[in-house]
C-alpha cells in the first residue's frame, strides 16, 4: 500500500483511510484466527465427548454381552457325552452284580435221619450257585460243613448215625454199622448201644478236607473205661479207619489248618491228616 503525498490536499483523509485499511489488515486475521480456534476447540471438545460416549457405549455393550453369555450358558443344558465301550462294560457289570445280589435267595432241603428226625438244611443260592449255610433245627444233632460249603455231615445224638448231604441234595448214610475185632468177632452198633447205653460209637464228626471226615469213638475197645479214639471215614470209598496213635479221655476238634485238622487230646494240640495220621 503506497504512502499518500503530504502535498496533496486530501493528505489527511488519505492517511486516515490508510490507517483504517492497515487496522483492518491486522484485526481481520486476528478475528479469523480467534473464530477458527473457538470453532476447532468446540469441535475437539465435541469429538472428545463423542469418543468418551463411544468408549462408554462399547464397555456397556461388552458388559451386556458378558451377562447375556453367562445367562445363556446357565440356560444351556449340559451335553451328555456318549459312553465309551469300557464305560458301557463297567455299567453292565455293575447292573449284573446288582441283579445277582437281588437273585440271592435261600433254599431249604429237608433231610431225614435214620431215627426219624427231619432236618432242614439251608442253602444259599446266588446265580444258580449253591452253598450250605447251616441247619434251622439243630437240637438233637451235631453237624459240620465242608471247607467248600458244598456238603454237610450230620450226627444224630439219639442213635449216633452219620448222614452226609451235598448241595445237589444227595444224601447217604456213612455210619460204621459193625466192628470186627482182631479175633474176628463182629459187633453191631445197635447191639453195643443197647448193652452199653453211654457208649460212644461215632460222635462230633468234623471234615478233615472235602473227602475225609474225622469222628470220636470208643472203638476198638468195648468196655466202661471211657477211653476215646479218633476214627475217620473216606467219603469216596466209605472205608472207616482208626487214626493212630491217638487216644485220651477228652478229644475235641478245632479248625482245619495247613497241617491238618487241629485236635486237642486231653489239652494237647495235635493235627489229624487226611491219610489218617496224627502229627504234632
Amino acid at each position: 500500500m503506497s504512502k499518500p503525498s503530504m502535498f496533496s490536499k486530501d493528505y489527511k483523509k488519505e492517511i486516515k483511510k490508510r490507517k483504517r485499511k492497515m487496522a483492518l489488515l491486522i484485526i481481520v486475521p486476528i478475528i479469523g484466527l480467534i473464530i477458527f480456534l473457538i470453532t476447532d476447540f468446540n469441535a475437539l471438545k465435541n469429538s472428545g465427548i463423542s469418543m468418551k460416549n463411544g468408549i462408554n457405549s462399547t464397555l456397556l455393550n461388552k458388559s451386556k454381552d458378558k451377562q447375556s453369555s453367562t445367562v445363556q450358558v446357565e440356560k444351556t443344558p449340559q451335553v451328555v457325552k456318549p459312553q465309551s465301550d469300557a464305560e458301557k462294560t463297567k455299567v453292565k457289570k455293575a447292573e449284573e452284580a446288582l441283579k445277582a445280589e437281588a437273585a440271592l435267595k435261600n433254599e431249604i432241603f429237608v433231610a431225614s435221619l435214620s431215627d426219624g428226625q427231619k432236618i432242614s438244611i439251608e442253602f444259599n443260592v446266588v446265580a444258580a450257585e449253591k452253598t450250605i449255610k447251616g441247619v434251622t433245627d439243630a437240637k438233637n444233632i451235631s453237624y459240620d460243613i465242608s471247607p467248600s460249603k458244598k456238603s454237610i455231615v450230620i450226627q444224630s445224638k439219639s442213635n449216633q448215625d452219620l448222614l452226609y448231604v451235598d448241595v445237589n441234595k444227595v444224601s447217604k448214610d456213612i455210619t460204621k454199622k459193625t466192628y470186627e475185632s482182631s479175633k474176628g468177632e463182629m459187633f453191631s452198633k445197635e447191639g453195643i448201644l443197647k448193652s452199653h447205653i453211654t457208649y460212644l460209637w461215632s460222635i462230633t464228626p468234623k471234615f478233615i478236607d472235602e473227602d475225609n471226615i474225622a469222628y470220636v469213638s470208643e472203638l476198638p475197645w468195648i468196655n466202661d473205661k471211657g477211653v476215646k479214639y479218633i476214627w475217620k471215614v473216606n467219603l469216596k470209598s466209605n472205608v472207616h479207619m482208626q487214626v493212630k496213635p491217638a487216644s485220651g479221655m477228652n478229644i475235641t476238634f478245632g479248625n482245619i489248618t495247613s497241617k491238618g485238622l487241629a485236635t486237642f487230646i486231653d489239652g494237647k494240640a495235635v493235627y489229624v491228616t487226611s491219610n489218617g495220621e496224627v502229627i504234632e
